[in-house]
């Protein structure tokens, strides 16, 4: 037969009904707080609540900011742009601290479908916003620096001299002027991307305008066993008769030409009533 002792289950019991014993006596005995402390706690209370909110309203952006901007990216390197375009948007009331991401999302949306025109506003605007001399300063430059170069280009397709040479040298002003960063090993490729761009449109820069580019036929001089062409004397000008003569010769001769021409549209392929084939003069 084996005696259990019980002494050490009886102490554990009597030790945990002395404690319960004495904290009920305490709150018993504890009075209740005057009415000017509890106003006091009360005011507190509400003067700490919008603190409260405000860390918890910081601590929920910061964790939607990470959300948003791997959206952001996703949408761009996917190639759709109203993706991009709607996270960029988002990026405005989610990132207070960096507010150049924004306007910096929305023109890379605008680049993807080729309408540099319209990114360009927004990628002065993130020029104006990013903190300058860092590796994001960067980003945006080069960004910015390709827009003035595609708008160059095509004011340049378009003969327009002002205006291309306004977007060569905003371009390279801005590429130019890159901080050390985007050289240094840190800057990554932007630093090489900076100076091709600024390269490329400091070329392109140089070219002479149409309006001043010399005539396509100079006069030529008259080779060995050739005579020159004739001067008009301004002494030997024709008469009125003349020149009424010749004018009739020429309408005469350009009624000809045009009767010829017309026979020569009639002619066509054997066999084919479609192609027509020209006359060789």
């Amino acid at each position: 037969m084996t005696i259990v002792d019980e002494r050490p289950a009886r102490a554990d019991s009597v030790t945990a009904e002395g404690v319960r014993r004495r904290f009920r006596l305490r709150r018993r005995d504890r009075r209740p707080l005057p009415p000017h402390l509890r106003r006091r706690r009360r005011r507190l209370l509400l003067a700490s609540a919008p603190v409260v909110v405000l860390l918890v309203l910081v601590a929920l952006r910061l964790i939607s900011l990470n959300l948003v901007h791997a959206q952001t990216l996703d949408a761009y390197e996917a190639g759709d742009k109203p993706r991009t375009l709607t996270w960029g948007e988002r990026q405005g009331w989610v990132n207070v601290v960096e507010q150049f991401r924004s306007p910096f999302a929305i023109g890379d949306a605008h680049v993807l479908s080729g309408h540099f025109e319209l990114a360009r506003p927004w990628f002065e605007q993130a020029f104006e916003q990013v903190p300058k001399g860092g590796i994001d300063d960067c980003k945006v430059r080069v960004n910015l620096g390709l827009t003035y170069e595609a708008l160059g280009d095509a004011a340049k397709a378009r003969e327009r001299t002002d205006e291309w040479k306004q977007y060569y040298d905003k371009g390279i002003t801005i590429t130019k002027e890159r901080p050390p960063l985007c050289d240094a090993p840190e800057g990554g490729q932007t630093g090489e991307q900076l100076q091709q761009a600024q390269q490329r449109m400091e070329q392109k820069n140089s070219d002479t305008p149409p309006d001043q580019q010399p005539p396509d036929n100079p006069q030529q001089q008259p080779g060995p066993g050739q005579q020159p062409a004739p001067t008009p004397d301004p002494g030997n000008t024709p008469s009125q008769e003349e020149q009424d003569y010749l004018q009739e010769q020429q309408r005469q001769n350009t009624i000809e030409r045009n009767q010829q021409q017309q026979q020569g549209n009639d002619d066509t392929v054997p066999g084919d009533g479609s192609q027509t084939v020209p006359k060789p003069w």
